[in-house]
């Protein structure tokens, strides 16, 4: 598939897509954390915050975590996560289109 390469020239970390079971469909990058942590990671979160967002009356989109040094940006479509690992003072902006950009064409050919 190899559709998420596009993200390595926006400087991210490493980009995970996954389902809503948290296993790698497709990864770029490197460092830690590993793409099956990464994944396991979005999955559950996806689950919490799906289970917010119906509460308060929709539906999951999108969500940004954040620490002093990281963020991670994640785009949420038909039972998948497609997000993003990057470092604070990124381009949040550039990475957050071109992963709605991906997550359009991915929901297109799933």
């Amino acid at each position: 598939m190899k559709m998420l390469n596009s993200l390595m020239s926006l400087g991210i970390r490493r980009a995970v897509l996954t389902g809503s079971d948290g296993l790698v469909i497709e990864s770029v990058g490197r460092g830690g954390p590993s793409p099956e942590v990464l994944a396991v990671e979005l999955a559950n979160l996806t689950r919490t915050m799906g289970s917010t967002a119906r509460q308060l009356g929709g539906e999951l989109r999108r969500f940004t975590l954040a620490t002093d040094d990281q963020e991670i940006l994640a785009v949420v479509f038909e039972g998948y996560c497609l997000g993003a690992l990057l470092e604070r003072g990124a381009d949040r902006k550039s990475v957050g289109n071109e992963l709605t950009r991906l997550a359009l064409r991915l929901a297109e050919e799933i």
